[in-house]
């Protein structure tokens, strides 16, 4: 180790209480940087977690027109061979584990008496419980039984429906009352038809879906018209280790499905999360801005630590400028003092990161006396996990020593303008 190390190891040592606080403001610093990009992180893989369980699914495929007009819910724009789209989105990509079709319409929901515009939603009872979390999160009831059609082509009575908790409130209505629906059907013609519910959703998976209404697709075909079409598929894959790489796996299987099936429109889950994203951007700005601050804190101890090195040990200066030392190497002693503390500094800002990650990862946050968060539009509860980030441990060690190495500088300068015969009057 070259001599100047040695020596300026041995000055931190030497001076400990100075070098215990400046380490513990680093320490601290680092450290809740550390935690605070795993909450962000936490937080974004849960509001995705959020609309992958309840709305866009990992991968929709619908036909362009429809995508085109996507928010009037045209019931005319459908796909025409559904089951065979299915088996090709499946066979292109082999991550996706299931596949399950909908058809998404407006309707007016009244109890007799109030009555309100609500999106309903047509689905295969089995096949949607593969795709999404709505069948298990049902509060009140149960989720929709597989439905025989009569030999009259209706659905054998009574015709279920299930829905949103904020719904059933607003019309006061519970499990086992009268829903009556009016929709357009796919003869252009109004009808109206009263629906059982036998289920209600708690309120985190009512404000995140799209539909309010869920139906069997017996009931609304004998409801909307036999010719009522598909008009997306949505596809389920395995939990990614991160949300980096679930996004990334989405995007590269809506590739491979696009080049299977090139009449269809086919968007990954970031295509419908990208206004989140965006906000997301902004958050690890803020993430970067906020260990910015923190450091500039311990920026500012480590000026003064080695200030006050300085200034108590101007005697020693003097001899050591004695013995031959030329100002450079005065000043790449304490700069190297200044790095030593920034590396110590930020080694136990690693290991106090490292120990709030493994507590976010491994027991969360409750969010359940916030009630239902929103963020954008995209609701999270229950309890929140975060996510082990190498990069910013990387971040916060590199950030540490080069904040440490440019304070040490300003003091460093100081002592190497100190002369020798200045230096040894002080006793």
């Amino acid at each position: 180790m070259d001599e100047l190390w040695k020596i300026a190891a041995r000055n931190v040592v030497r001076h400990r209480k100075r070098t215990l606080i400046t380490g513990i403001v680093m320490m601290v610093g680092i450290g809740l940087y550390i935690g605070y990009d795993s909450i962000l992180s936490g937080m974004d893989r849960m509001a995705i977690d959020s609309m992958v369980s309840y709305s866009s699914s990992w991968l929709k495929a619908r036909t362009p027109e429809y995508a085109a007009e996507s928010m009037g819910f045209p019931i005319d724009k459908g796909i025409a061979e559904p089951g065979a789209a299915m088996a090709a989105m499946r066979k292109a990509a082999p991550e996706i584990t299931a596949t399950a079709p909908r058809t998404l319409f407006v309707a007016q929901a009244s109890n007799y008496t109030d009555a309100e515009p609500v999106i309903a939603a047509a689905v295969d009872p089995a096949a949607d419980a593969e795709v999404f979390g709505v069948a298990k999160s049902v509060g009140k009831g149960r989720w929709l039984a597989e439905a025989e059609a009569s030999a009259g082509g209706n659905a054998a009575p009574p015709r279920e429906v299930v829905i949103g908790a904020a719904l059933a409130k607003d019309l006061g209505l519970s499990v086992g009352d009268g829903l009556l629906l009016s929709a357009r059907t796919v003869y252009e013609n109004d009808n109206a038809d009263e629906f059982a519910i036998v289920g209600i959703l708690d309120g985190a998976a009512a404000l995140a879906g799209t539909a309010t209404v869920y139906m069997g697709y017996a009931d609304a075909r004998a409801f909307l018209g036999e010719s009522l079409p598909v008009t997306e598929i949505d596809a389920a894959a395995a939990p990614s280790p991160s949300l980096e790489k679930e996004l990334e796996g989405s995007v590269q299987a809506a590739s491979l499905v696009r080049a299977a099936l090139p009449s269809l429109a086919v968007d990954p889950v970031g295509e419908f999360a990208k206004d989140y994203l965006a906000l997301r951007t902004s958050k690890s700005k803020a993430s970067l801005l906020l260990i910015a601050m923190i450091l500039l804190i311990a920026a500012v101890g480590i000026v003064n630590t080695i200030l006050m090195s300085v200034y108590s040990r101007i005697r020693e200066i003097g001899v050591l400028r004695a013995y031959g030392m030329t100002p450079k190497d005065i000043r790449k002693l304490f700069t190297r003092e200044g790095i030593i503390l920034g590396a110590v500094g930020s080694l136990a800002g690693l290991g106090f990161g490292a120990l709030l990650d493994w507590l976010l990862v491994s027991v969360g946050i409750s969010l359940s006396a916030f009630g239902n968060l929103d963020f954008g539009s995209i609701p999270i509860n229950g309890v929140m996990h975060g996510e082990w980030k190498p990069e910013s441990f990387v971040v916060g060690l590199i950030f540490g020593i080069v904040v440490a190495w440019l304070a040490a500088r300003i003091p460093a300068k100081r002592a190497g303008k100190l002369e020798p015969t200045e230096a040894l009057r002080f006793v």
